[in-house]
């Protein structure tokens, strides 16, 4: 019997390393309690996915979250935050704070997709993690972005930083300064998606489309963030270069 309960109990830590986990549903757009995205973020461990009930996050009319104050943050790993078959707007602007995140994601193997992530004081997105997806093909999936997430309004767009852990995240298939129809302006207030503190080998690209922000699309900001690979992106009308390589960042190639 004993056995038994070894081989059980060893079960379950195999099955919770592995990351086979539960479907967790927003179903409000309430801040807290049972159902908020609030709530799904601190139930979430690892392998679990948290989606959107599209009967009150319609996707040919999208829902609204207003969060208080920041969300927690994703730190478990190996969750994703699927809303590409819903329509589900973060808007951070009654968050009071100078640098208030929309997703803080500090855990490895998560992935982000379909979210609207807007007037936030500090970052849509912050990673610190590595392995981390955000976005996917706009195509897959019956929401206005697909598996896209749109980042516009805030401070940045996507913060990458945290030292030489942050790294292998891909950023891919999102818009970031524009409208869902990603020709109109709706930029970020600083830069679309910055690189920083020695964050490594990270994907921009492909199919992002990173437009009409108040400093640079991308800026990779120190010496130590190197090897961060930038293609087959949309780059246009920001207020500052299209992308910016400073203090000799990415091994001090030439930004094209």
């Amino acid at each position: 019997m004993r056995r038994l309960v070894v081989l059980a109990f060893a079960l379950v830590v195999l099955l919770f390393s592995v990351g086979v986990g539960r479907e967790l549903v927003v179903t409000t757009t309430a801040d807290n309690g049972q159902g908020s995205l609030r709530w799904a973020l601190l139930m979430a461990r690892p392998g679990d996915v948290i989606k959107f009930d599209p009967t009150v996050f319609p996707p040919e009319d999208p829902a609204t979250i207003y969060p208080q104050s920041e969300l927690p943050h994703i730190r478990y790993g190996n969750l994703t935050i699927d809303a590409s078959n819903a329509g589900v707007v973060l808007d951070g602007s009654k968050a009071r704070g100078e640098w208030v995140i929309g997703l803080g994601v500090d855990s490895d193997w998560n992935t982000i997709q379909g979210l609207q992530i807007v007037n936030f004081s500090g970052a849509g997105i912050f990673l610190t993690g590595r392995h981390n997806v955000i976005g996917g093909s706009r195509s897959i999936g019956r929401g206005p972005l697909g598996q896209g997430n749109l980042l516009s309004g805030n401070r940045d767009g996507i913060g990458i930083a945290g030292g030489p852990g942050t790294s292998y995240n891909t950023i891919t298939g999102n818009l970031i300064g524009t409208d869902v129809s990603g020709k109109n302006a709706w930029g970020n207030r600083y830069t679309g998606i910055f690189i920083e503190e020695g964050a490594n080998s990270n994907t921009v690209g492909p199919n992002n489309i990173i437009a009409y922000n108040g400093c640079g699309g991308i800026e990779i900001r120190s010496p130590d963030s190197f090897g961060n690979t930038i293609s087959q992106n949309s780059i246009h009308d920001n207020e500052g270069m299209g992308i910016s390589l400073q203090a000799r960042s990415n091994s001090g190639l030439s930004a094209p």
